[in-house]
């Protein structure tokens, strides 16, 4: 047999014979194709399923994998290069490995650690690797088309080479008790390990497979029946009928048999009797696959279930759906509970069928069901497009709608009143009452602008409720009908649906679901994303569970969802939904049957659209219990691709990298959630929308930790995820050195800036100072010329009158001794204004005012002059001028106390102008100070006061003491350089 026809021959691997019944026959399954235009591979040769999840395909064309949403060719596994693009098989290998086998020879083995290549000719038998098989204990065995080989250490070796026939080995397989059997045209062969050697069982139908899963070994014999065979030789066949049609037999979703043929697949069940029969079947894809005939196909079932198949141009895949279907043949469907608890359903052109609690079914003479009313177990009203129906237990009976219609749409609405009596909704005729046979308009709504409500409710307080269009609500009364939409404002579209839940009342509309309360409308709001609209039915399930059917599907709002609503109706909620997805095909009908949902005895919900009509068990709907796997697929910049591996460094300038990442979950890919963060970058999860990928721009040099979470479609979150840790290599100034060079130089730059800022603004204020003072001393010298013009010399004048006077009154002596006194102290303050003159007189700084200092010093009293030495060291021409006026006036009070108060007979005053402070020093031999004099002053005297005032002034400092313990006194005073002088 041909390598190309055995590699479409392959079946899969995991289909086994149940040995129990077949479930129900009301599963329902979704079948889906991808085809190349999807990326799938064409010409697939094998399956495998590595353990993260993720499904494999070799195909002539290349190796690729699928995550459920994206394939993707792959040019390496795990970082290593494949040796060819022409590949037969595949195997999934503990620990997520996976082997490959090439069309011109070889086996790879991959792992994340590493990977070995055996050469065909080399180190592996020469021909096409047509098959990898392994067994429990996970040895290795592959089938070329020149020997069946098995690993042993880091060898393969040939097995039963001298019995086996010379004919090009064709598939293999591996039972429950570890032997290895060979296929080789119609022959079917068992290895015996001991003997090496392989020995012929039973003769096959040589275009047929042979499978293995749980230990039995499957094949299509000769006569074209199915069956098991062990390695004892005994046959145990499969009672299908018809079983020549089928090509192959593969176990599906919920453990079903499925048989291949016509290039789809029929569903088997098992009767009582034993024997099997086909109940159902999927037709193919309307392509080249149809053509193929009963060419048998490749199968895999994966690890939550779903069947996929490769097929020559596509890859499908069959899933089991949570919803079962009522396999009818209609649309426009219907469902109610009727009497007792039976289930009603009907279409729009059959008769409408009564499924009973113990699966009989019943058919009835009523055609187009539109609206039900259960009055009781025992009485259901039925309204159809042309005719009210009531059944009772055991009789059913009709009534034509009223005659005097003109146009007759059919009955919309049924409600009963308190009373009785029995309100229909006919549409474009508005509300009727029916009473012992007999038809009565209703005129309580007749004043309405399209008066026929779409629903009707009469609530446990007897009240009944009619919903209208354009967000009508009344409520019926005796006489007529109160308007309460109008005065709530309620806005909610068409009112399509009513449920009375615990005495609230909850309506279901275009805009959503609304409660009724006395205090107003609540509408219920749902997490953004979540549509709720167009809510053609409602019911509350035995656990507290809403269910309401809108555009988008069944949404279901838990118990303590709905709870939180009644208290806190602002409450954002969150609710499941089932879609399409989960088997909930189409929508309900926009106008009638309504409502589209109930609630069977059993606790069942059913729905109804358009399409067809199913139902689901809330308890036991299937879920999946396992999270997935995450995977980061892919780390690029955008100069190139890099290995996603922890401790990759990417090179400097990097500033944007893209990183791709999955969540294998197979089975609803489109409602799984992710989310990935940066560490560093974002400060929240992000939840990816529709790419699974994040970009990032703008990164600076460092150490990077990318994490990625996933949930799979019901919720089940894989916390800990993946993370790929990365660097991005700094530049030479990106480096952390070279930054501290930098904030090193402009902290440098920053001090020297400020430096000049400072001298700047000093030298500023010392011009403006210096102008200042020259303006107070031009101001003070003419207030000295004024005092010496006119002051003194008026009191000059007045004193030589009084030595007139005086001279003229020598024979009065006392009167002439007391003008001699007053004449004295005219003459002290002669002396003591010419000593203010002097302190208003400004020094010219272009002169030496050391020598004008000395010399006004010396002239200050009569004997001071022969006791002073003045010395002056340094230049004294850099001295401001208000520094010149506060040593000048320091320095003239030390003199005047030692001349004074000391008793000196000699004082010695030093002046030096250093660069870092001007130093002076007054020192005298006269009685010395007292310590406390020295520091505070003698009391009501100013001048110590003064001259520390004057100096602090200038940010220097005074200090006075005791020259040595004989007497004497030290006055030294400084004042910095900053202040002293002016900037040149």
């Amino acid at each position: 047999m041909g390598a190309a026809r055995i590699a479409w021959l392959v079946f899969g691997l995991w289909s086994w014979w149940p040995a129990v019944a077949a479930p129900a026959d009301d599963l329902s399954f979704e079948r889906r194709r991808w085809t190349q235009a999807d990326g799938a591979p064409a010409q697939t040769t094998s399956i495998a399923q590595t353990s993260d999840g993720l499904l494999w395909f070799s195909s002539l064309i290349g190796l690729y994998s699928f995550d459920g949403v994206t394939f993707r060719r792959e040019t390496e596994v795990f970082g290593h290069a494949l040796v060819s693009s022409n590949i037969l098989s595949v195997l999934a290998l503990p620990n997520n490995g996976l082997a490959v086998g090439y069309k011109f020879g070889g086996v790879s083995l991959f792992s994340p650690q590493g990977v070995r290549h055996f050469r065909p000719g080399t180190d592996f038998p020469l021909g096409s690797t047509k098959q990898i098989i392994s067994d429990a204990q996970g040895h290795l065995y592959a089938c070329t088309s020149t020997a069946i080989v098995a690993l042993r250490g880091q060898t393969w070796q040939a097995l039963g080479t001298r019995s086996f026939p010379k004919k090009t080995p064709g598939i293999i397989a591996i039972d429950r008790s570890g032997t290895l059997w060979a296929q080789l045209g119609t022959g079917l062969y068992a290895f015996d390990n001991a003997r090496d050697q392989f020995s012929l069982v039973a003769r096959i139908n040589p275009s047929s497979t042979i499978s293995s899963v749980n230990g039995v070994l499957r094949v299509k014999l000769e006569s074209g029946e199915f069956a098991n065979i062990e390695r004892s030789g005994r046959i145990e066949v499969l009672p299908l009928g018809e079983s020549r049609r089928y090509a192959s037999l593969v176990q599906g979703p919920a453990s079903i048999l499925l048989g291949a043929r016509d290039g789809g697949l029929g569903k088997l069940v098992q009767d009582a009797d034993g024997r099997w029969r086909e109940t159902e079947f999927y037709p193919p894809f309307y392509d080249a696959v149809a053509a193929s005939g009963n060419l048998p196909f490749l199968a895999l079932l994966d690890r939550e279930g779903n069947l996929w198949e490769a097929r020559t141009a596509a890859v499908q895949r069959l899933r089991l759906q949570r919803f079962h279907h009522i396999k009818m043949q209609d649309w426009l469907w219907f469902v109610q509970r009727g009497i007792g608890d039976e289930m009603w359903i009907g279409g729009a052109r059959d008769t409408m069928q009564r499924l009973k609690s113990d699966g009989t079914v019943q058919a009835t003479q009523l055609i187009s069901p539109n609206v039900s009313l259960r009055v009781s177990p025992g009485q259901v009203w039925l309204g159809t497009e042309s005719e009210l129906w009531e059944f009772n237990q055991n009789s059913e009976r009709r009534w034509p709608l009223p005659a005097q219609l003109q146009n007759q749409f059919g009955i919309q609405a049924l409600a009963r009143e308190a009373s009785g009596t029995l309100l229909v909704s006919i549409m474009r005729n508005g509300l009727w009452r029916f009473d012992q046979g007999v038809w009565t308009q209703d005129q309580r709504a007749a004043h309405l602008k399209d008066a026929t409500p779409i629903s009707m409710l009469t609530d446990g307080a007897g009240r009944t409720w009619v919903g209208f269009t354009d967000s009508r609500l009344g409520l019926l009364t005796p006489d007529g009908m109160d308007l309460v939409s109008a005065r709530l404002k309620l806005k909610i579209g068409n009112v399509l649906s009513m449920l009375e839940i615990g005495g609230r009342l909850l309506i279901g509309g275009d805009a959503g679901v609304a409660w009724v309360a006395p205090q107003g409308v609540q509408m219920m709001q749902f997490r953004r994303g979540q549509q709720v609209q167009r809510v053609t039915g409602m019911v509350l399930d035995h656990a507290g569970r809403l269910w309401m059917h809108g555009d988008e599907g069944l949404h279901v709002l838990s118990a303590g969802g709905l709870e939180k609503f009644w208290h806190a109706p602002q409450t954002v909620l969150e609710t499941e939904l089932f879609n399409f997805e989960d088997g909930v095909r189409g929508v309900a009908s926009p106008t009638r049957p309504l409502p589209s949902l109930a609630l069977d005895g059993e606790g069942r919900v059913y729905y109804a659209t358009m399409l067809q009509v199913g139902w689901a068990d809330p308890d036991t709907i299937r879920r999946n219990p396992r999270p997935p796997d995450v995977l980061i697929r892919s780390l690029a910049t955008p100069d190139r691709q890099y290995r996603p591996v922890s401790g990759t460094v990417l090179p400097e300038l990097t500033t944007a990298v893209d990183i791709g990442f999955t969540a294998p979950a197979l089975s609803i890919p489109e409602r799984v959630r992710m989310k990935y963060r940066l560490d560093g970058v974002d400060r929240e999860w992000r939840e990816i929308q529709q790419e699974r990928a994040a970009h990032y721009t703008n990164l600076a040099p460092g150490k990077y930790r990318f994490q990625v979470i996933a949930a799979n479609e019901d919720g089940v979150w894989n916390l800990q995820g993946a993370e790929l840790v990365f660097t991005i290599a700094p530049a030479f100034w990106q480096t952390a050195w070279f930054r501290a060079g930098c904030g090193l130089l402009l902290a440098l730059a920053a001090w020297r800036l400020y430096r000049w800022r400072v001298a700047i603004v000093k030298a500023r204020a010392l011009d403006y100072a210096e102008g200042q003072w020259h303006a107070t001393l031009q101001e003070r010298g003419r207030i000295a010329r004024s005092l010496h013009d006119n002051l003194l010399q008026a009191v000059q004048a007045l004193m030589m009158q009084f030595h007139l006077l005086q001279s003229k009154l020598t024979r009065e002596p006392e009167l002439q001794a007391k003008i001699e006194a007053v004449l004295d102290h005219a003459q002290q303050l002669v002396q003591e204004t010419r000593d203010e003159v002097m302190g208003l007189r400004s020094v010219n700084l272009d002169q030496d005012w050391t020598g004008e200092l000395r010399r006004t010093i010396a002239g200050m009293a009569p004997d001071i002059a022969q006791k002073l030495e003045f010395v002056v060291q340094g230049c004294a021409g850099r001295v401001t001028a208000p520094t010149v006026e506060e040593i000048s006036c320091v320095v003239r009070e030390a003199v005047l106390n030692s001349a004074r108060h000391a008793h000196a007979s000699q004082i010695q005053v030093n002046l030096q102008f250093n660069d870092e402070q001007v130093v002076g020093q007054v020192i005298d031999d006269g009685i010395g100070i007292d310590g406390a004099l020295a520091g505070a002053g003698k009391t009501g005297h100013f001048g110590i006061v003064g001259m520390r005032e004057r100096l602090q002034r200038m940010g220097g400092n005074l200090n006075i003491a005791r020259r040595d313990k004989q007497g004497g006194t030290l006055v030294r005073f400084t004042i910095p350089a900053s202040q002293a002088y002016r900037v040149l």
